[in-house]
């Protein structure tokens, strides 16, 4: 979650009860006709190997990766199946700024709650951050949505804990019988500008559509517009130019207010550049985005952005980065930052160059263009998130650079009962709120793959140039909706 004095850019909410915190030779195609699932289609592909699952399971548990909020989290779990958690073990996992008696009694009620919890769902793993289903083995069988989160570097203690029960479902009953085509209709009325796509992904690698609303309209994207950043990282691993395990400097300069959890680490920390990329796209962390918008370049992305299969590239293009986008907001004036936006490509890149990058980071807020969030921000239409998504796998099967974006667009689901639906889960989603109206974007997209299936991707998008998307004293209905679209999706095949 990423905020500074005007705005609130960020791109991972939870889903919990409210709370946001091969070689195979067939593919089952399912078709939608307009009323409903109906035909099968098969066809060959002798090149798609299985998918793995990203995060393994031995003996019914997962297998955490070897990461520091992992481990801190590995760690959590297994208190819940000792009797007690001493003051001295609590001050060795955790920073200095919890209270350890009160940490002490709190392990102790969730030892009550969830006795001998175990991880039943994965919904975010990232090097510095973890959100996690965790049930008790008693017959009463609660759930927990547990979120820990780390240091990178030094001691890697936690610096956030929070649990909260999970009810099983993140839909509203209101919503939970709903047709498919009921539910993109309700979508359709969330926000005053809208665009939804639930597609599949054809053996030409283009996405097909099966149920749309306004799918070709250009759309604030919010934090999606990192798959594209993504892109550009892996088109340099595939050319030799940058390794997953490369070491990157965070430098001072590449610094956004409120960037997210790499803001925890000193300025001259190295990160791996495969764990900013998961960074970037497991908590939308907007200072990872920086760095990598530095290491990668901006012409490596643009040029990404012209394979990505996007009907406009120019409308990406020169991509923004985290700290320039956020001047257009608030360090420019309203006249000359919608000059920027309407000139053309070339121009729009003398200015970047000349009069945004030197600035630096946002420090101060003279102007509150919330208008340009909708109309002067990353664009893109959610058939455009589509084609991005489908190229997205078309790396090699077994490269550095396929390997990269499994890690980076598997890091978060967003919702639980997702992950444990299909063999591939990968999802971006992005907001930009004002600290007056609230969300004036709000977005997801996911793709959903089974072995020997075409990959399904589901795009929903809302804006709303007076804010106030979604904005429901804790009621959150895009979230039920995509929740009942998901299900119905996965019940498709």
């Amino acid at each position: 979650m990423i905020k500074t004095s005007w705005v609130l850019i960020f791109e991972i909410i939870y889903f919990v009860q409210g709370v946001m915190m091969k070689l195979v030779k067939i593919f089952l195609l399912l078709i939608v006709s307009g009323q409903g699932w109906s035909q099968i289609i098969f066809y060959n592909d002798f090149e798609v190997p299985a998918i793995q699952p990203l995060f393994p399971r031995v003996a019914g548990e997962f297998v955490l990766p070897n990461e520091p909020a992992a481990n801190q989290l590995e760690w959590v779990v297994q208190q819940l199946s000792e009797t007690s958690t001493s003051i001295a073990d609590i001050n060795a996992h955790f920073s200095s700024g919890f209270d350890a008696n009160t940490l002490q009694n709190f392990f102790n009620t969730l030892r009550t709650d969830y006795p001998n919890g175990k991880i039943t769902d994965i919904v975010g793993m990232t090097p510095m951050s973890t959100s996690v289903v965790v049930q008790g083995q008693d017959s009463q069988a609660k759930m927990g949505f547990f979120v820990v989160e780390s240091r990178y570097t030094g001691s890697q203690k936690i610096t956030y804990f929070y649990v909260s029960p999970y009810y099983g479902s993140v839909q509203y009953p209101i919503d939970q019988n709903l047709t498919m085509q009921q539910a993109v209709n309700k979508f359709n009325t969330l926000a005053a500008d809208v665009g939804l796509l639930v597609a599949y992904v054809d053996h030409n690698n283009q996405c097909q559509p099966i149920y749309q609303s306004n799918s070709g309209t250009l759309k604030a994207t919010g934090s999606i517009f990192k798959t594209w950043v993504l892109g550009g990282l892996a088109d340099a691993v595939e050319n030799n130019v940058i390794t997953p395990y490369q070491n990157v400097t965070y430098d001072a300069g590449q610094w956004v207010n409120g960037g997210g959890v790499v803001n925890n680490e000193p300025a001259g920390t190295v990160f791996t550049a495969q764990d900013l990329a998961v960074l970037m796209l497991g908590v939308s962390d907007n200072t990872a985005t920086e760095i990598l918008h530095d290491v990668v370049g901006r012409s490596v992305i643009d040029a990404y952005i012209d394979s990505s299969g996007v009907m406009d590239a120019t409308v990406l293009k020169p991509i923004l980065s985290i700290n320039e986008q956020f001047h257009l907001f608030f360090s420019i004036d309203p006249t000359t930052a919608t000059n920027f936006i309407n000139d053309t490509e070339s121009n729009q890149l003398n200015f970047i160059n000349t009069q945004l990058e030197p600035l630096g980071a946002v420090t101060s807020y003279p102007y509150q263009n919330d208008f340009l969030m909708t109309s002067g921000s990353w664009r893109a239409s959610p058939m455009d998130v589509c084609q991005n998504f489908a190229h997205l796998r078309t790396y090699p099967q077994g490269s550095d650079a396929l390997a990269l974006i499994e890690r980076a667009m598997g890091a978060q689901t967003a919702q639980p009962e997702i992950r444990n639906n299909w063999d591939r889960s990968w999802y971006k989603g992005g907001s930009l709120v004002s600290g007056v109206n609230g969300y004036h974007v709000l977005t997801h997209a996911w793709l959903l793959e089974d072995n020997g299936h075409a990959p399904y991707v589901v795009v929903a998008m809302a804006n709303d140039d007076n804010g106030g998307i979604d904005n429901n004293n804790g009621i959150y209905k895009i979230q039920s909706v995509l929740a009942r679209i998901l299900e119905l999706t996965r019940e498709g095949l």
